[in-house]
């Protein structure tokens, strides 16, 4: 179909139901009153396996472009 993969980076789910400190790894500070939950984040490639030590859910995406 004329596709190629034109980038990879990682999709990281912190989910508070999975482990009740990923959100918090996750986000740098908290606003006062609100307490993360869920958060879906991109990383590069060259921290998966800093990130799969910290979170239980990350994935590779592979974009595909195709140029017009």
């Amino acid at each position: 179909m004329g596709f190629i993969e034109s980038d990879h980076y990682l999709h990281v789910y912190a989910n508070y139901y999975t482990d009740t400190g990923e959100p918090d790894r996750a986000v740098g500070s908290r606003r006062q009153g609100l307490k993360p939950m869920t958060a879906f984040l991109h990383a590069r490639l060259d921290e998966e396996q800093k990130l799969r030590s910290e979170f239980a859910r990350i994935h590779v995406c592979r974009r595909f472009a195709l140029t017009l």
